[in-house]
């Protein structure tokens, strides 16, 4: 099999995270339209990952959180984002 010099498995990623961080951008500064929701899983000791003790000792490898009705202060970068959940 050739090798894949273009890497197109890292083409996609990155043109996936663009599509996520436009939409949760747009989010951010109009609210979620109508029954709109979003399911958002992350690695909870990941760099950058910030959460309660409680929450990281419940949570220790992975969790979900659904961004639909009770969110706030949701705030996009080109790297990550934050939202405080209640």
């Amino acid at each position: 099999m050739a090798e894949d010099l273009i890497r197109y498995d890292i083409l996609a990623q990155e043109a996936l995270r663009g599509v996520v961080r436009k939409v949760l951008t747009e989010v951010a500064r109009t609210g979620l339209p109508g029954e709109h929701h979003f399911f958002i899983s992350f690695v909870t000791k990941a760099p950058g990952v910030r959460l309660s003790q409680r929450l990281l000792e419940q949570y220790d490898k992975e969790m979900t959180i659904v961004l639909q009705n009770q969110f706030g202060s949701l705030r996009v970068t080109d790297t990550g984002f934050e939202v405080e959940l209640s």
